[in-house]
């Protein structure tokens, strides 16, 4: 275990010296002055509609995880907005495993969920997010030719979440035989927790919960697009449809590992590389990834304070 904190610790300092050195890189070849007056002209409202854009997909993955939470007793969406918006928040904020540990954490304490069906809906989201990504990386593909780096990715994308869908829908389906098994093996809570799971994953089972719960993964990944056409129009830049599924794309695979937290650096490097393949200027493509992400935290990390606020004065209030 220490040997892994070491390791993941080391990996987290490399990429930041990393990002450093790329930082230094752009410092030198890119015009700052020219940088600030791209991002003097942004068009405000196009900015508020890529705000809205963004904020679109809390709502959409609180009824997600509605559908993929037992249904009886079904949780109400204004917990589980609760619910997702802090899981956004330390997603956002924190380093690999951390916000889907979070996750599991909030879906027990405020929705009264089980540990067992906690960790199947935290599953079945990471399925249903991995199926979305090879989508949108199966249409840019169909739009343009993908560099060796993308195409390599996409290929190791596609193979775990083959081997998640694999495991998931044997548990799903033969729960009591491989509890069975499990109970030679393992003590008997281990076996029960097998079989609980497997009663959990009951989505994978029904057409309309699990078809239901991808087609809102798909409709994410469109706000997702759509607020990444309306940056470009602050911008000036019409940013035709593929190509926002283009950078969206390369920001999928490029923050696959969120090895820095909130990926900051990360993200701005691929929506500059996928601009500059678009023939977009290299400064006004990095004001563009600079107020893309700053409006992705906005939505998507900043709103979790609120409910995460209430939480600990409950706890100070209870406490007293």
């Amino acid at each position: 275990m220490t040997s892994f904190r070491r390791g993941r610790r080391a990996a987290r300092i490399a990429a930041v010296v990393l990002l450093a050195g790329l930082v230094v890189l752009a410092a030198s070849r890119l015009s700052l002055r020219r940088v600030v007056a791209e991002l003097a002209g942004v068009q405000p409202q196009w900015i508020g509609l890529a705000l809205l854009c963004f904020v679109a997909i809390l709502p959409l993955w609180a009824m997600q995880w509605c559908l993929l939470a037992p249904a009886s007793p079904r949780p109400a969406l204004s917990r589980m907005l609760g619910v997702v918006a802090m899981t956004s928040t330390v997603l956002n904020t924190t380093p690999l495993l951390v916000g889907e540990a979070a996750g599991v954490f909030f879906l027990v304490t405020v929705t009264g969920l089980a540990r067992a069906a906690a960790l199947s809906v935290l599953a079945m989201d990471q399925l249903l997010v991995g199926l979305a990504k090879i989508v949108v990386l199966g249409a840019a593909a169909s739009i343009a030719t993908l560099p060796d780096w993308m195409r390599q990715g996409a290929i190791g994308l596609v193979g775990g979440v083959g081997l998640l869908f694999l495991a998931l829908l044997i548990v799903a389906w033969r729960s009591d035989h491989l509890a069975r098994l499990a109970s030679r093996l393992l003590p008997a809570r281990g076996a029960r927790l097998l079989v609980s799971v497997g009663e959990a994953l009951a989505p994978l089972r029904s057409t309309s919960r699990g078809g239901g719960a991808l087609l809102l993964a798909f409709a994410k990944k469109l706000c997702e697009v759509a607020a990444i056409l309306c940056v470009a129009r602050a911008f000036g830049v019409e940013l035709p449809f593929a190509g926002g599924v283009l950078i969206l794309a390369t920001l999928n695979l490029a923050t696959l590992l969120p090895i820095v937290p909130g990926n900051v650096g990360i993200y701005e490097a691929a929506v500059v590389l996928a601009y500059s393949h678009l023939g977009v200027g290299a400064e006004r493509a990095l004001g563009i990834a600079v107020v893309q992400h700053a409006c992705y935290f906005a939505a998507l990390a900043l709103p979790g304070y609120r409910w995460l606020a209430r939480g600990a004065g409950r706890s100070s209030a209870a406490a007293a």
